[in-house]
C-alpha cells in the first residue's frame, strides 16, 4: 500500500495557529483545542517591525489565558517579523508543525480578485491547513472527499486515511461522473484506488457519484455535503496560483470560503501537470 508509510505513527500533533488579534482567527485556535490529537498547539503572529514583538507575545499570552486547555496540552507562542504570507511555510517547517489551523472571514471585496487571506497562506506552506470559518463547528464525524479524473487527486489520500483515523470518522467519497468516456475511465480507476486504499486502512465510507466538471465542482460538493451532514471537505491545492487564476475564479477558493462555512483540510498537491499533457505529472523538488 504506497500511502501507508506516510501516516504518523503515533495520535498526537503539534498545531501551528496563525492570529492576528481579530475575533475570528481566535476561532481557530479554539477549534485546535479541541482536536483529540493535538498535544502541543503554537499561537504565532507576525509583524512587520520587530519593535512591536514584545506587544504580540503581550496579545499572545492573553488569547492563551482566555482559554482552558486540556491537562496533556501545552500551548506555546511565536512572534516573527516578515508578512505572514512569505513567511508561514518557514515557520511551520521551523517548529515542525503537523498541521496548521487557522480561521477565515472568507472572501471579501477585493478579495474575490486577489484570492483570499486564506488562500495566500495556504499556498506557502507544504504543511497540511485546516480552514474554519465563524459557523460554530461539530464534532467530526463525516468527511466528505471529492475524487475527479486528475492524478493529483490521489494526493488527498494520504491525509484523508490519516484524519479518518484520528477522528474516527467515516468517509463520504463524491465520484465524479462525466459524458467523456476518457474522463470516465480515469475517474472510475481513481475511486476504485480510493475504495481499495480505506478498505485496507478499515475505513467505512460510502459512495456518491454524481455528472460534473471542475467548473462546477464547488456547486456539486456543497450540495453534497449539505445533503449528507459532512463535517468537513477535504481539497487539494494547487501552490503556484497567481493573481491571474484568483481573476477567472478558482474551485478551491471558492470550497475553502464555502457558504456552508464547513471546515476544510486543505492538502497541497505536490506534483504538478506538465504543460501539454494534463494527465502527466513531475515530482516537486
Amino acid at each position: 500500500m504506497l500511502w501507508n508509510v506516510i501516516i504518523l505513527n503515533n495520535m498526537y500533533m503539534k498545531i501551528l495557529v496563525p492570529v492576528d488579534f481579530t475575533d475570528i482567527t481566535e476561532k481557530g485556535f479554539k477549534y485546535a483545542l479541541s482536536l483529540p490529537f493535538a498535544n502541543e498547539i503554537i499561537l504565532f503572529h507576525a509583524v512587520d517591525d520587530i519593535k512591536k514583538s514584545k506587544e504580540a507575545q503581550q496579545q499572545l499570552s492573553n488569547i492563551t489565558n482566555k482559554y482552558s486547555a486540556p491537562a496533556h496540552l501545552t500551548v506555546q507562542s511565536k512572534v516573527k517579523q516578515g508578512a505572514i504570507f512569505e513567511i508561514i511555510g518557514n515557520v511551520s517547517k521551523e517548529v515542525n508543525a503537523d498541521l496548521v489551523v487557522m480561521a477565515t472571514h472568507g472572501i471579501k471585496g477585493l478579495q474575490h480578485f486577489l484570492g483570499s487571506h486564506a488562500m495566500k497562506l495556504i499556498t506557502h506552506s507544504k504543511t497540511p491547513f485546516i480552514v474554519v470559518q465563524q459557523k460554530d463547528f461539530s464534532p467530526l464525524k463525516k468527511m466528505l472527499v471529492p475524487v475527479d479524473f486528475t492524478k493529483e487527486v490521489k494526493q488527498e489520500l494520504p491525509a484523508v486515511i490519516q484524519y479518518a483515523q484520528l477522528f474516527n470518522a467515516s468517509v463520504l467519497l463524491l465520484k465524479q461522473n462525466n459524458h467523456d468516456p476518457y474522463i470516465q475511465k480515469r475517474s472510475d480507476l481513481n475511486t476504485g484506488y480510493f475504495e481499495d486504499e480505506l478498505d485496507n486502512a478499515k475505513i467505512k465510507y460510502e459512495l456518491i457519484e454524481q455528472t460534473f466538471s471542475l467548473d462546477d465542482k464547488y456547486e456539486v460538493l456543497t450540495k453534497q455535503a449539505a445533503a449528507h451532514n459532512a463535517d468537513i471537505i477535504v481539497t487539494t491545492i494547487e501552490p503556484d496560483l497567481d493573481v491571474a487564476d484568483y481573476v477567472i475564479g478558482v474551485e478551491e477558493q471558492k470550497i475553502v470560503a464555502n457558504d456552508l462555512q464547513l471546515p476544510v483540510l486543505c492538502v497541497n498537491i505536490r506534483h504538478f501537470t506538465v504543460a501539454g499533457d494534463q494527465f502527466s505529472v513531475s515530482v516537486q523538488q
